[in-house]
């Protein structure tokens, strides 16, 4: 059985190989393609309607400041 984790945009759980772990850089957050990066990290669709929604709920799954730049994730989209 794959291992699932819960997409941060449509909260449904999937295969982390359909995901990408987004993990909190600084003040703003970065795309973790090796899925090693240390620190918190979260899971989410490359669709737009994930990444859109997971631009607003990020810097909370990260437990980072309310003005975390999320600008790397849009660039995400399919």
């Amino acid at each position: 059985m794959p291992l699932t984790r819960m997409c941060v945009g449509c909260r449904r759980r999937d295969a982390t190989h359909q995901l990408v772990r987004v993990v909190r850089r600084g003040d703003g957050v970065a795309i973790d393609l090796t899925r090693t990066a240390p620190g918190r990290g979260a899971y989410v669709h490359r669709s737009r309607e994930c990444l859109t929604a997971a631009r607003r709920v990020l810097p909370r799954a990260l437990r980072a400041p309310a003005g975390l730049d999320t600008a790397a994730v849009q660039d995400l989209a399919t």
